[in-house]
């Protein structure tokens, strides 16, 4: 199962960026293209649903997620979504993001991403494309998270 791991580090506490975790973040963290609205938004907690729908201009389809899991301490929030429908011949979907406090200043996000189809192929040919997503949020997160002194 391809998986990898990004991270972000933040000028901003750990209640900071929680507290801005939210359907607005998500919308702004999206890529240029495909063309992402957000359906449905329940939250980051267990059994919150996910609906996305990803305009192609000639294509539209629609991503779906739960949140699977929920974790919070003094020190951390770390939540899971996982897909339930998800479009692209991807048939098991798992994101952690995991959002850790360095000091009451600085906080880093890790996104781990797993995910499989059915064919070796179009998972080597869906990586680059799914870790570029992802890998677009590192400024956008720096940008929208980043804490007024």
């Amino acid at each position: 199962m391809p998986s990898f791991q990004i991270t972000s580090r933040v000028s901003a506490s750990l209640p900071y960026v929680w507290s801005k975790f939210d359907q607005n973040l998500l919308a702004k963290l999206a890529p240029p293209f495909p063309i992402a609205r957000i359906i449905q938004f329940d939250g980051c907690q267990v059994n919150d649903k996910v609906c996305i729908e990803l305009d192609f201009l000639l294509y539209r389809t629609r991503w779906y997620s739960v949140i699977s899991s929920f974790k919070a301490d003094a020190s951390s929030y770390v939540f899971v979504d996982e897909g339930t429908k998800v479009p692209f011949g991807i048939k098991a979907w798992r994101h952690e993001h995991r959002i850790e406090s360095i000091d009451d200043k600085t906080s880093v996000i890790e996104d781990k991403i797993s995910f499989q189809t059915n064919f070796k192929l179009l998972d080597c040919l869906l990586f680059p494309l799914i870790w570029g997503m992802i890998a677009y949020r590192i400024p956008l997160y720096k940008k929208y998270l980043h804490q007024p002194a």
